[in-house]
C-alpha cells in the first residue's frame, strides 16, 4: 500500500477547509489502502526514526482522541503502517519528515518545547489546526480515519455491531438497543390513560 500526500496551493482569501479535489484525492488514495492499515505492520521505525514516530503517534492520538476506548496499540498500528509505507517510498518519507519537522518547529516557537512535550491537549490541537490544510496532514488524518473507523476489530469497542443488511436490517437488530433512555409506559398503560 502506498499513501500519497498532496501539496495544497495557498488558500484563496476567505476560503477555509479542504477543497473538494483535495478531499477526493486523499480519501481515494487512503481508501484503497485501508486493508493494509487494518492488518497492521511490524513496528520497525526505519523510515522516520523513533522521535518522528513518537511525534506521529501523538499526532494520530490528537486527531482522533478516544482515550477511554482505544489503547495505544490501536494508534501504533496506524503509525507502523505509515512507517512501513514511508520505508518503501522516499518521497512519502520526505513529506512526512518535513511536515513533522514543521510541527516541532512551530511548537518550539510557541511553547519552547517539542510537540510531544506539550502537556495541554488544547494547545496541541490548536497547533495541529495550523497545519490542517497541508497535504501531509490530510494524508495522515485519512490513514488514521480508516485505520480506526474501518477496522472491524475496533468496532465492538465503539458499540458498533457492523453491517445489519445480512441480518435483516437495523429495525430488528440494534435500533432499540440503547440503554441510557428509561423505558416508557407499555401499550396497556398508554391505552388506559387515553380511555381514562
Amino acid at each position: 500500500m502506498n499513501i500519497k500526500f498532496h501539496r495544497l496551493r495557498k488558500p484563496k482569501a476567505g476560503h477555509e477547509g479542504v477543497s473538494r479535489r483535495m478531499f477526493l484525492m486523499t480519501t481515494a488514495t487512503v481508501g484503497v489502502g485501508a486493508g493494509a492499515v487494518l492488518s497492521g505492520a511490524s513496528g520497525a521505525f526505519a523510515a522516520l526514526g523513533d522521535a518522528r514516530s513518537a511525534t506521529l503517534l501523538r499526532m494520530v492520538q490528537d486527531i482522533y482522541p478516544h482515550p477511554d476506548i482505544l489503547q495505544v496499540s490501536h494508534y501504533q498500528a496506524i503509525v507502523d503502517t505509515i512507517n512501513s509505507n514511508a520505508a518503501k517510498d522516499a518521497a512519502l518519507a520526505k513529506d512526512i519528515t518535513e511536515g513533522l519537522t514543521r510541527i516541532d518547529e512551530q511548537a518550539k516557537a510557541l511553547f519552547g518545547s517539542t510537540y510531544t512535550e506539550i502537556q495541554d491537549d488544547d494547545a496541541r490541537e490548536g497547533l495541529l489546526r495550523h497545519f490542517q490544510n497541508d497535504g501531509f496532514f490530510q494524508g495522515i488524518r485519512w490513514a488514521a480515519y480508516f485505520g480506526i473507523y474501518d477496522n472491524k476489530e475496533i468496532w465492538p469497542l465503539f458499540g458498533y455491531e457492523g453491517s445489519s443488511v445480512e441480518h435483516g436490517g437495523y429495525i430488528d437488530r440494534g435500533f432499540s438497543d440503547i440503554t441510557f433512555v428509561p423505558e416508557g409506559p407499555g401499550l396497556e398503560e398508554r391505552m388506559a390513560e387515553v380511555e381514562g
